[in-house]
C-alpha cells in the first residue's frame, strides 16, 4: 500500500512545518501595532558640560515616546542626527541591543516614556560655542532638530519608526 499510516503522518508533519515556515512572517507582523500612532518627540536637551580643551559639549538629549496603543512595546535602538541652528552635530545612537528584552525601556500601553541619551559632540561652529557660554550654558535659544530612526519591538517582531523632532 502506497499511503501507509507512517507515510500519512510524515506527509502531514511536513505540511505543517512548511505551512509554519511560510506563514511565520505574517504571524510576526500581526503582533506589531500601527507604528504611525506612536510618536517620538524631544522633551528636553540639557547642557552637561563644555570643554574648551577639545571644543566639545556634553549634552543630555531626553526623548519622550508616546504609546497610545493597547499593546506594551519596547525599543532596542535609537539612531539620530542632531542639528543645532541648522548645523549638524553628528550622528548618535542610544542602544539597548545587548540588554535582554525585560531590561529595555518599556513603552507601556497608553503612557509616555522618557529615554535619556548622553552624548559628547564636537562644536565646530564658534558662534554656537559663544552662544552657549553667553547664555550661561542655557540652550533654549538654539533651534534643535533631530532626524532619527527607532527600532520598536513587540513580542517576536520589530520595525523601524522614522521620526523628526524639534525643540
Amino acid at each position: 500500500m502506497f499511503l501507509s499510516r507512517r507515510r500519512l503522518i510524515l506527509i502531514g508533519t511536513a505540511t505543517v512545518i512548511v505551512g509554519v515556515i511560510i506563514l511565520l512572517p505574517l504571524i510576526l507582523t500581526i503582533t506589531l501595532p500601527d507604528l504611525g500612532a506612536i510618536s517620538i518627540i524631544v522633551k528636553k536637551i540639557e547642557l552637561e558640560d563644555i570643554s574648551d580643551d577639545n571644543n566639545t559639549a556634553t549634552l543630555n538629549v531626553i526623548f519622550n515616546i508616546q504609546n497610545p496603543t493597547s499593546q506594551a512595546l519596547t525599543t532596542s535602538k535609537i539612531d539620530y542626527e542632531l542639528f543645532a541652528d541648522g548645523e549638524s552635530l553628528g550622528e548618535h545612537s542610544k542602544s539597548y541591543i545587548d540588554i535582554p528584552v525585560n531590561g529595555r525601556p518599556q513603552l507601556l500601553s497608553n503612557t509616555d516614556t522618557n529615554i535619556s541619551s548622553i552624548i559628547e559632540t564636537s562644536i565646530s561652529d564658534r558662534n554656537l560655542d559663544v552662544g552657549l557660554l553667553r547664555n550661561n550654558q542655557t540652550i533654549e535659544d538654539i533651534d534643535w532638530t533631530i532626524n532619527g530612526n527607532a527600532i520598536i519591538e513587540s513580542g517576536f517582531s520589530s520595525a523601524p519608526k522614522i521620526f523628526n523632532a524639534t525643540w
